[in-house]
């Protein structure tokens, strides 16, 4: 989307290629910064790259925002329980972290949790939040033609599916998945025509497996790993869940919604935020029983017009709320009065 008056944006991808290829990128975005033409710098991330590019924006005048996905103090936490990181570490994190909040301009966080975490942690002033969530793609992401075709094409077992999609990396992340997951299985136990389908992968992956082989040791509970393109199985499936204790605005939410399938997620936070209970999903409470839980699975699986309706319901969000256009717009209005010092 063009800036309106001809505004320029300077942004750049994240780094690759270990240590020499981070340097170099770094070094790359300095450069850029200071001979591009921009009139606003746009980091992808809070972090060391963007106190460079606060460094720069301060140095040239131009304003810096920057974009949050993710709440670093969780994730930090979360690997200082797995051993992955040590004081030294996290310390030098968070001062970066706080280098960005100051010399930044404005803060885009993803969702409204996240603002609210920045703020906990760093001081930040509100004025300075402006909460933006996630963009999706509403032309791929979209209801398939041919549902029962396009499950005979996946090839999963059962002629139902409920699937969810995670990354096997944080505890947390995990965590909410294991509070449920025997509800899952008393589920498809009660179906002989459902499938379970646990898509995605990560070095927790293992641990997780063995952990609970009791409960996965069924024939139609299915971990294929990675799935490169999710599209397909959030077409196919009659229910999405989404179970997690870490999360700032999980995209799997929104795409779901824009492939017309309804979803069920717990009662955290990030994942309530643009969440109405019962009309674009339904909400497990973490105290509710295997039996309450199962309840709220049965009646999705046994009614197909409330599925079919919450499932409209949550394709009209997607397209008016999250596509690339709303979500486009919104930025450019936080750009445009950034640099109208509005």
């Amino acid at each position: 989307y063009p800036l309106r008056r001809q505004r320029q944006m300077c942004i750049r991808d994240r780094p690759r290629g270990g240590l020499r290829g981070r340097i170099a990128w770094a070094y790359d975005v300095l450069r850029l910064g200071h001979v591009s033409g921009a009139d606003v710098i746009f980091s992808h991330e809070p972090g060391p790259i963007c106190a460079l590019l606060a460094l720069v924006g301060r140095q040239t005048g131009r304003p810096v925002l920057v974009r949050w996905r993710g709440d670093p103090w969780q994730e930090y936490d979360d690997l200082r329980a797995q051993g992955r990181t040590n004081v030294l570490k996290t310390a030098a994190g968070h001062a970066s972290l706080q280098v960005s909040v100051e010399m930044s301009d404005l803060l885009v966080p993803v969702s409204r949790s996240l603002a609210d975490s920045i703020a906990q942690h760093t001081g930040c002033s509100e004025h300075k939040l402006a909460p933006i969530p996630i963009g999706i793609d509403v032309e791929r992401f979209h209801p398939a033609s041919d549902c029962e075709a396009l499950k005979a094409e996946l090839g999963y077992p059962g002629q139902r599916i409920i699937s969810l999609a995670l990354i096997f990396q944080y505890i947390q992340k995990i965590a909410g998945l294991e509070h449920f997951l025997p509800a899952l299985r008393t589920v498809v136990e009660a179906h002989d025509d459902l499938t379970v389908v646990i898509a995605g992968d990560g070095r927790l992956r293992a641990q997780f497996e063995r952990r609970h082989l009791e409960l996965l040791d069924h024939p139609r509970i299915v971990l294929p790993g990675w799935v490169k393109d999710l599209q397909p199985l959030l077409q196919a499936s009659d229910i999405v869940c989404h179970f997690s204790y870490f999360d700032a605005c999980p995209n799997v939410i929104f795409e779901a919604w824009a492939c017309g399938t309804p979803v069920v997620v717990n009662d955290y936070a990030p994942l309530l935020e643009h969440l109405t209970a019962g009309e674009t999903g339904h909400v497990l409470a973490e105290e509710a029983s295997v039996d309450e839980c199962v309840a709220v699975f049965e009646r999705l699986l046994g009614d197909e017009q409330h599925r079919r309706e919450m499932g409209a319901r949550g394709r009209r969000v997607a397209q008016e709320r999250f596509s690339y256009a709303a979500i486009g717009r919104r930025l450019l209005e936080v750009i445009e009065r950034t640099l109208s010092g509005v």
